[in-house]
């Protein structure tokens, strides 16, 4: 079950974070000079979404990496 829920959240973590940046991407282009500012930040909450996303994942696979690394060299 647990694994479940996670897949979800994962699905829909990568779902918001590209439907942002459009967002924000049609706002801006879309709306009045008043109005145009208002949708800088959640373009900018995007990128940054998936630029911590990608960066947790390579250092993940860079600490994966290093074990397998370790116990290949201690057999």
């Amino acid at each position: 079950m647990k694994n479940k829920i996670n897949t979800n959240h994962i699905i829909i973590y990568a779902l918001i974070a590209p439907t942002m940046i459009l967002i924000s991407i049609l706002g801006y282009t879309l709306r009045t000079e008043k109005k145009n500012n208002f949708y800088l930040p959640l373009g900018a909450v995007g990128i940054y979404l998936i630029l911590n996303k990608e960066f947790n994942r390579r250092l993940g696979r860079k600490n994966i990496l290093k074990k397998i690394q370790f116990l290949k060299n201690n057999k």
